[in-house]
């Protein structure tokens, strides 16, 4: 009994001294390759939750039984297995020969139709590189006897000697001309050397002026103008449709058994009857088909016209100047087309505010201030404060400097974006939001380059009375802004425009830009300063942005203190400094 005891002891103990070194082992194992283990920890387990293993399972039964029953209607055939030729058979080797003569005849016919279909193959080929060849060497015989055209005489379709030879095209092709206007200026948007190559032009080619954005003054001021401009030329009175993004216009959808429509005002049109009636009417007169060719400065709303006509969106439209390069035709209906055209040039003499306004391109930025100036020297400063909000300013850089404040438009270390806010005043004088108007003359005078018997046949062409009272209905359904909203600006009068190709160099400088001010030039000069200060850190912190400022205002005069500003000076001088680089 003892023995037995002493014996399990034993056995006990060597059990547990051999775990033991199976245990060391194992932890000096996973020292050693304590990266397998990491990275087996780290693969994906394989496992599922029981939803998606049922539901697998689930498909495959679905699966297999769907298999069977096919099987099941279609029957069991098994394959059918070739007998062969019995031994019994007579003439069995006679049978076998002609079984592997027909296969060796088979497969050389084979190789036969292989070997044709190569030769047609090298044929094709030869006779495709000698047409290139011969091809080329016309090429060459052409090239040679041909003199080469010179780049001079390439035109580039983004040039404006481009847009003028469209704009003579789309003159020359139309029966009957729509020169669009901009209801907040009409007088600056009309152009005498437009106007007389088109009244002077063989045929005597009706002109119709067309009152486009007549929702944006006030409704006064629109009657006004209406009665002055009747007196030279028919004036249409004319609101154009808002662009959808589907190619639509705004069409009037109805619901069944109401009234209800579901479009809003802004995405009608209006005087579109009356503008269509006048046409219609006209080329019933002369019997033909008629062409109307589409006149007028950028951002006036001509491609908008087009698209309100045939209520579709055809032209391209948008805030971008001279979007459209070339003419296009549009059938509106059988009797009528349209041709869209380019935008009229301004000549480079103009004035800054015309240039600014009715430029094909966008402002430069030295002449960003100048055409800002140019505004607003003829507008109300009251009128301004109102609209954009800003408390007084004494000259334009401060009022820039105020805009950019107020709408959040600053550079690196809070200095106002000044030029980014003169491109926004500009944006909202040529957009179609901002409610603005400008009053017409006390007296009417003719226009010199207009004879008065050009515009009686232009008279006859048209019924006026039927023109008054369309105008009249037209003027009815529109809601107009209110006179207190409105900005009252002075008009600069006709825009000079350019249409002769020849009169337009490639670099046109006006005598205007020559005479920049010597504080635009230091103002640009100073722009190129601030980015060497802060290239170079050795340079002294005397540099500050209320001195920047003040080397802006040099033109404008000094720049209010901390009140009108809301910035105190010293809080200027800490904005930023400009030995710091900051990321």
């Amino acid at each position: 009994m003892l023995y037995g005891r002493a014996s399990l002891r034993a056995e006990a103990f060597f059990f547990h001294v051999e775990s033991r070194k199976l245990l060391s082992e194992r932890h000096e194992a996973t020292d050693l390759s304590i990266g397998a283990f990491i990275s087996e920890l780290k693969k994906a387990s394989k496992r599922m939750t029981c939803h998606k293993r049922y539901k697998i399972q689930k498909k495959v039964r679905e699966h297999n039984k769907k298999l069977r029953k096919e099987a099941k209607k279609r029957g069991h055939r098994k394959p059918k297995k070739d007998i062969g030729i019995p031994n019994a058979a007579p003439f069995k080797e006679d049978i076998l020969r002609e079984a592997e003569q027909r296969k060796q005849r088979l497969e050389e016919l084979k190789k036969q139709q292989k070997l044709d279909r190569q030769k047609v193959l090298e044929k094709k080929r030869k006779q495709d590189s000698n047409k290139d060849t011969s091809k080329e060497k016309q090429c060459e015989k052409e090239s040679t006897s041909k003199p080469k055209a010179n780049p001079e005489q390439q035109i580039d379709k983004n040039s404006k000697k481009f847009f003028c030879k469209e704009l003579k095209r789309v003159i020359e092709a139309s029966d009957v001309l729509l020169e669009v206007l901009d209801a907040r200026d009409p007088l600056g948007c009309r152009c005498p050397q437009v106007e007389q190559l088109v009244i002077q032009s063989d045929g005597s080619k009706p002109l119709l002026l067309v009152l486009n954005k007549i929702d944006l003054i006030p409704k006064e001021n629109l009657e006004k103008w209406l009665h002055y401009l009747n007196q030279e030329l028919p004036t249409v009175a004319f609101k154009s449709a808002m662009q959808k993004k589907d190619r639509t216009m705004g069409r009037r959808v109805t619901k069944k058994g109401t009234a209800y429509t579901n479009l809003s005002r802004a995405s009608l049109c209006f005087g579109g009857d009356c503008l269509l009636k006048l046409l219609q009417e006209y080329s019933v007169m002369k019997e033909k088909v008629i062409q109307v060719g589409v006149l007028g400065f950028p951002n006036v709303g001509k491609s908008s016209i087009v698209n309100s006509l045939k209520e579709a969106r055809v032209c391209n439209v948008g805030p971008m100047r001279g979007l459209t390069k070339c003419m296009q035709i549009v059938h509106v209906d059988k009797q009528i087309r349209m041709l869209d055209s380019p935008s009229i040039i301004v000549a480079p003499s103009s004035s800054f505010h015309a240039l600014a306004l009715r430029s094909t391109t966008d402002v430069d930025s030295g002449n960003l201030f100048d055409s800002v100036d140019s505004i607003l020297k003829r507008c109300s400063k009251q009128q301004i404060m109102m609209y954009y909000n800003i408390p007084d300013y004494r000259n334009p850089l401060e009022f820039l400097t105020l805009l950019a404040q107020k709408r959040g438009m600053l550079k690196k270390g809070g200095v106002p974006n000044t030029e980014g806010a003169a491109k926004l005043v500009l944006c909202d004088w040529t957009g179609a939001k901002m409610s603005c108007y400008s009053r017409p003359p006390a007296s009417w005078t003719p226009s010199p380059h207009l004879s008065s018997e050009a515009l009686a046949t232009v008279k006859q062409a048209f019924n006026f009375d039927d023109l008054e009272e369309d105008n009249k209905s037209t003027l009815k359904t529109i809601k107009y802004p209110n006179r207190a909203s409105s900005i009252a600006f002075q008009s600069s009068g006709f825009t000079d425009g350019i249409l002769d190709d020849t009169e337009l160099p490639e670099e046109a400088l006006t005598k205007k830009s020559m005479e920049v001010s010597e504080d635009a030039e230091e103002f640009s000069e100073k722009a190129e300063d601030e980015v060497e200060i802060k290239e170079v850190k050795s340079e002294s912190n005397s540099k500050t942005v209320s001195e920047e400022l003040e080397a802006k205002n040099e033109k404008w005069g000094k720049l209010p203190t901390g009140k009108q500003l809301d910035i105190e000076a010293g809080d200027l001088d800490d904005a930023y400094d400009f030995n710091t680089d900051y990321i």
